[in-house]
C-alpha cells in the first residue's frame, strides 16, 4: 500500500521532536525524571521504572529510537521521498550512535555518582562534540521536508 504524504512527513520529520533536548537538555530531563521516579525502561511486556540511567538508555531510549528507525525503513521510497527518507535515517542513526556511545558513558558516570564537575564536563562534551553535526543533519532533513509538506498541503507549525 502506498504511503500518504502525511505518513512520509510524520515518520521522517515530525518524529524528530524526540531529539528536541538532544545533549545537555536530555540529561537534565533524565535527572528530573529519575528524581521524580519517572525514568522509564521497557521490555517485550511492560514499561517500568529504570534501575539506572544506563538501564534507561539501553532499555528505553535506544529501543524507542530503533522502533522509529524501523518505521522510516518501512516507508516505500519514491523519487520524491527518497532524499527525505535518507536524510531522516542519517539523522536518526547519528543520534542512535551517540546514545550507544557518549550517552552511555555519561549515564555510567551519573550512576557511579561521580562529581558534579565530572558529569557536567561529560555532558558539555556531548554538546560541543555533536552540536554542529547534529544541526547539519537536522537542517538537511528540514530543508527537504518543509517544501515537501508545503507542496502536499501539510500544515507545519513546529517540529
Amino acid at each position: 500500500m502506498e504511503n500518504t504524504p502525511e505518513e512520509y512527513f510524520d515518520i521522517t520529520t515530525l518524529n524528530t521532536n524526540i531529539f528536541f533536548e538532544f545533549g545537555s537538555g536530555d540529561f537534565k530531563r533524565m535527572q528530573q525524571d529519575k528524581n521524580g521516579g519517572q525514568l522509564m525502561a521497557f521490555d517485550d511486556k511492560n514499561t517500568f521504572v529504570a534501575k539506572s540511567y544506563e538501564d534507561h538508555i539501553l532499555r528505553f531510549k535506544i529501543p524507542y529510537l530503533q522502533q522509529a528507525i524501523e518505521k522510516i525503513k518501512d516507508l516505500k521510497p519514491t523519487d520524491e521521498t527518497a532524499p527525505m527518507i535518507n536524510a531522516s535515517l542519517d539523522l536518526f542513526n547519528f543520534v542512535k550512535k551517540k546514545y550507544q556511545t557518549d550517552y552511555l558513558e555519561t549515564a555510567r558516570l551519573l550512576d557511579q555518582k561521580v562529581s558534579k564537575e565530572e558529569i557536567d564536563k561529560a555532558i558539555l562534551k556531548i554538546d560541543t562534540d555533536n552540536a554542529r553535526e547534529f544541526a547539519r543533519r537536522y537542517k538537511k532533513l528540514r530543508d527537504l521536508a518543509l517544501p515537501y509538506a508545503a507542496k502536499h498541503g501539510i500544515q507545519v507549525k513546529n517540529f
